[in-house]
C-alpha cells in the first residue's frame, strides 16, 4: 500500500514539476502553443498518460526533449502503478488465506483439547480437517522447496 501511495505522490510531483517547467520553457517563445499554466498541465497530463492529443505541443527543442522524457516516464509510472496495485491485491488475498489457515489450526487445537468430549462425527470431522491441513502444508512445501 505504501508503494502505491508513493507512486501516486511521485506521479503528482512529476506532473506538477513538469507543468511548471514546460510553462517556463515554452511560454516566452513567440510561436508558443503552451502559453498558460492550464495549457502546460494539459500537455503534461496528455503526454505522461501517453494519450498525446496533439492540440498543444512544445515548439522549443528543450520542450520537445522534455516531451520525449515524459513519454518514457509516463509509461514507466503507469507500469509501476499497475504492478503496485496488483501487489496490494495479491497481498490482501494472501493475508486472507493465512488468516483462514490460522483459524483452522486454532480450531483443530481446540478440538484436540476437547477430544474426550467430542461425538463420533466431530472426531471424524477433526480427522478430515487435520488431513486437509497436512495435504496443504505438504503441497506448499513442494511448491516452495
Amino acid at each position: 500500500m505504501r508503494l502505491l501511495i508513493f507512486v501516486i505522490v511521485l506521479f503528482a510531483l512529476i506532473i506538477g514539476g513538469s507543468g511548471m517547467a514546460i510553462y517556463l520553457i515554452e511560454s516566452p517563445h513567440e510561436d508558443a502553443q503552451i502559453t498558460t499554466l492550464l495549457d502546460a498541465f494539459w500537455w503534461v497530463s496528455a503526454t505522461v498518460t501517453t494519450v498525446g492529443y496533439g492540440d498543444v505541443v512544445p515548439v522549443t527543442e528543450i520542450g520537445r526533449m522534455m516531451g520525449i522524457g515524459l513519454m518514457f516516464v509516463g509509461i514507466s509510472i503507469i507500469g509501476i502503478m499497475i504492478s503496485a496495485f496488483g501487489a496490494v491485491l495479491i497481498g490482501s488475498r494472501l493475508k486472507k488465506h493465512e488468516s483462514v489457515e490460522s483459524s483452522t489450526k486454532s480450531l483443530i487445537i481446540r478440538k484436540i483439547h476437547e477430544i474426550e468430549h467430542l461425538e463420533k462425527h466431530e472426531v471424524e470431522l477433526l480427522i478430515s480437517m487435520v488431513k486437509d491441513l497436512h495435504d496443504e502444508v505438504k503441497n506448499n512445501r513442494k511448491k516452495h522447496g
